[in-house]
């Protein structure tokens, strides 16, 4: 007898990443495909073939899709909304557009954090957790929240854009359009901004004017400098660190979590960043238990978003 299987899939601006698993979880076939920004039906065709392609006969034991998109997810109209991201997918129907490449299977849509926490909850750092909350740091910053065992979505499906926590009016512009949001510190975007704003001081570090010249200069860099010894990448990411204790003990002091999960390529940087964050952390909180809330590193790597939407794909099967 065939065994079920669950499509999940991580549609970014430039990848869609995907994994085919068994009820378990455990992965068959993953890999990523490139992905059109500007065209949707053309992107979900290629995902679609490729994955018909890899699992050969087994691709009738496919029962269901999940999808995490960067961008204002309505699960529950099958819609994207704002997502700078995919200006072609803005306001699509993306669940018909998924039921028509993947041949009438049921299509779970998920915000790419919300998908990314749901992995970390049932599979990673989340396990065994009621009240959860994560921050991912990529290009932006992402956040998720569940309370008291469930995904909070929020009554527009707007919940827990908690980059766009503002922690300085006075601060550095935010692609939001704002200023001194957390992601204006702690996401790939705003490190690489302040490198550039203290290179281009006069008299500045002579390495960091170097690093920052590089064509291919970004946070894993910067790290590297920082772990050289570099002073002033070191303090970038200190600051980077302490902005994010402060939103982290903001969130604290509203939630009251029982694990705080940090993921996204930047939190890579590790103690370079969370050193800071987890000093802040108990300076802002005022419940004496929580001050000591785990702020530990995410677990799933680059796959968690694609995996928790298998996770919720199979959930929502579940459930009927």
């Amino acid at each position: 007898m065939s065994e079920s299987l669950v499509i999940g899939a991580d549609v970014g601006g430039t990848a869609v990443k995907y994994v085919v698993t068994d009820a378990s979880y455990t992965p068959r076939v993953e890999g990523e495909i490139f992905c059109d920004p500007t065209d949707p039906g053309h992107t979900l065709d290629d995902l679609a073939g490729t994955i018909r392609s890899r699992l050969g006969a087994a691709w009738g034991d496919v029962e269901t899709v999940g999808f995490a998109c960067a961008g204002i997810v309505d699960p529950v109209a099958g819609r994207l909304g704002r997502a700078p991201n995919l200006p072609g997918w803005e306001g699509t129907d993306l669940a018909a557009l998924a039921g028509a490449a993947f041949a009438g299977l049921p299509a779970v849509l998920a915000n790419d954090v919300n998908a990314a926490l749901m992995g970390e909850w049932r599979l990673g750092a989340g396990r065994g957790c009621r009240d959860l909350l994560m921050l991912a740091l990529g290009t932006g910053v992402g956040g998720g929240i569940v309370v008291h065992g469930s995904l909070l979505v929020g009554g527009r499906c707007g919940a827990a854009e908690l980059g766009h926590m503002i922690l300085d009016r006075e601060g550095p512009a935010c692609g939001c359009g704002n200023r001194g949001c957390l992601e204006a510190y702690a996401s790939a975007s705003g490190l690489m901004a302040e490198a550039r704003r203290r290179a281009a001081v006069p008299g500045a570090d002579l390495d960091l004017v170097a690093f920052c010249s590089r064509t291919d200069a970004d946070p894993r860099g910067l790290a590297a400098l920082a772990v050289a010894g570099n002073a002033e990448a070191v303090d970038i990411y200190a600051r980077a660190g302490t902005m994010l204790g402060l939103a982290v003990g903001n969130l604290v002091n509203a939630l009251d979590p029982d694990r705080v999960i940090i993921g996204g390529g930047v939190a890579q940087a590790g103690d370079l960043l969370l050193a800071t964050c987890r000093a802040e952390v108990p300076r802002v909180v005022l419940g004496e238990r929580s001050k000591s809330v785990p702020i530990v590193l995410a677990d799933l790597g680059p796959r968690a978003a694609a995996l928790g939407a298998a996770v919720m794909a199979l959930d929502e099967v579940a459930g009927g």
